[in-house]
């Protein structure tokens, strides 16, 4: 089995790269406790060039997308036959996801267009607010929202909707407890449900 993060900040090794860290490490950790091994691999938008989706059509026709951009390289890892989860961690920008994270999600549509083939794949989600409430539910639900039109299994951390951090924490985000805390407990939820779907 593999789950893929999704870094989804336009800056590259910053508070939701490490959060998303911290929650595909939980993942492995505890698919080996379940006896259900995932490999889990962080693809970072933030060095690629993605455009949103043009509504050409020409997905209709087939896993393929018209527009000749870094997207392309995305798509066999989406496609990989052993995915069984995705998360998205996202910085809160304007009380949403980032124009990165939109971007990737319209462009996913190709998926939807060609059987669902993203239905039943694991999806989680992790935001990264400048306070600690800043947007980060409401920006967790915008994503939530796309995973749902593909008809994937939503998973939260056991207790809300999915991994919150704090960027502008007062000793640094590496000490953001609250925030470390539920990016682990997303991470270990998503380990047990993959497990129950082996």
């Amino acid at each position: 089995m593999k789950i893929l993060g999704i870094s989804a900040s336009p800056r590259r090794d910053k508070s939701s790269h490490f959060l998303l860290q911290q929650c595909l490490d939980e993942i492995e950790k505890s698919s080996v406790v379940l006896d259900a091994p995932i490999k889990t691999e962080i693809i970072d938008l933030s060095g690629l060039r993605i455009s949103g989706c043009v509504a050409c059509g020409k997905c209709n026709k087939g896993v393929l997308c018209s527009q000749d951009d870094d997207f392309q390289q995305i798509l066999p890892k989406l496609a990989d036959p052993l995915l069984r989860g995705i998360v998205i961690s996202t910085p809160v920008y304007m009380g949403s996801m980032t124009s990165q994270a939109k971007a990737f999600l319209d462009r996913t549509v190709l998926f939807r267009r060609n059987g669902f083939l993203l239905k039943n794949v694991l999806g989680s989600v992790l935001a990264v607010g400048g306070s600690r409430n800043g947007g980060q539910e409401l920006t967790i639900q915008g994503v939530h929202a796309a995973m749902m039109i593909h008809d994937m299994i939503i998973i939260g951390d056991g207790d809300h909707f999915g991994g919150i951090g704090w960027s502008n924490h007062p000793e640094g985000y590496e000490h953001d407890e609250v925030g470390i805390k539920t990016a682990h407990k997303t991470g270990k939820r998503m380990a047990e449900v993959a497990a129950l779907l082996k």
